[in-house]
């Protein structure tokens, strides 16, 4: 049986009108939806793809996506090649509940665009895979998966615990409860999670300097997005640029 192999990956920009009339693939290829919504019809389904969401396209599979022009679509897309047994675990969608896999596929895209030679790129798409595994293995509680995609749209806003609550119909003690219940975690430890993990994407796959990253992700300045990251990664967001700039040197 042969193994995922990477092949390439890149990103479709937000842009109104933007549209892929009915075409198909002699590869796989993995979507990673970033920002805004789309709509996908595929197999005989038709589906409103939004953030967080994990799509897969099969080889020989006709599709056809539409952005949504009052949130225009932003994803990454990652072509390879793999056996139908490594992928039977991905029906065609699947939820990005930690950001991991958009992490991951960050990464890939942006040493492709580097220039990383694929073979070298190959374990960390293998590596995704398996994480889109414990996925499908584990799915996320509906209401928090809603949840978790409203406070991924408010990551710019200044949020606080009463207005989570509120947009759950709840009193804040319910509310909290139920969320650590269904998470482990309370809800705004969550909101800090989710902020840095986009936080971190961004450092990785974009030039923005940190003091314009910081208020886009919701966290304040540059100073309280360093310490964030020092106290989180073990690293600053300097040190975490110097480290991939290492890694993709090699």
């Amino acid at each position: 049986m042969a193994e995922p192999t990477f092949l390439s990956g890149g990103e479709v920009k937000p842009q109104i009108g933007w549209h892929m009339p009915p075409h198909s693939h002699q590869v796989h290829e993995l979507i990673v939806v970033l920002d805004g919504r789309m709509r996908l019809e595929i197999d005989g389904h038709s589906l409103m793809a939004e953030p967080g969401d994990l799509l897969l396209y099969r080889s020989g599979h006709v599709h056809k996506e539409i952005s949504d022009d009052t949130a225009p679509v932003n994803t990454f897309f990652l072509v390879f090649e793999a056996d139908d047994a490594a992928l039977k675990h991905f029906q065609l969608r699947l939820r990005d509940a930690d950001g991991r896999v958009r992490q991951m596929a960050a990464w890939l895209v942006r040493d492709h665009r580097a220039g990383v030679p694929p073979d070298r790129q190959t374990p960390l798409l293998r590596a995704l895979l398996t994480e889109t595994r414990r996925l499908g293995a584990t799915p996320v509680d509906p209401w928090l998966m809603e949840l978790r995609r409203h406070m991924q749209k408010q990551l710019a806003a200044r949020v606080h615990l009463d207005d989570l609550a509120r947009h759950c119909g709840m009193s804040k003690f319910a509310f909290v409860r139920k969320f650590r219940r269904l998470s482990g975690t309370t809800p705004m430890r969550e909101l800090q999670r989710l902020r840095l993990n986009q936080a971190r994407t961004l450092m990785l796959s974009t030039g923005l300097p940190v003091k314009a990253i910081a208020p886009a992700v919701g966290l304040g300045d540059e100073y309280q997005l360093s310490k964030l990251f020092r106290r989180h990664f073990k690293l600053s967001p300097r040190e975490m640029r110097v480290r991939l700039r290492r890694k993709r040197g090699k």
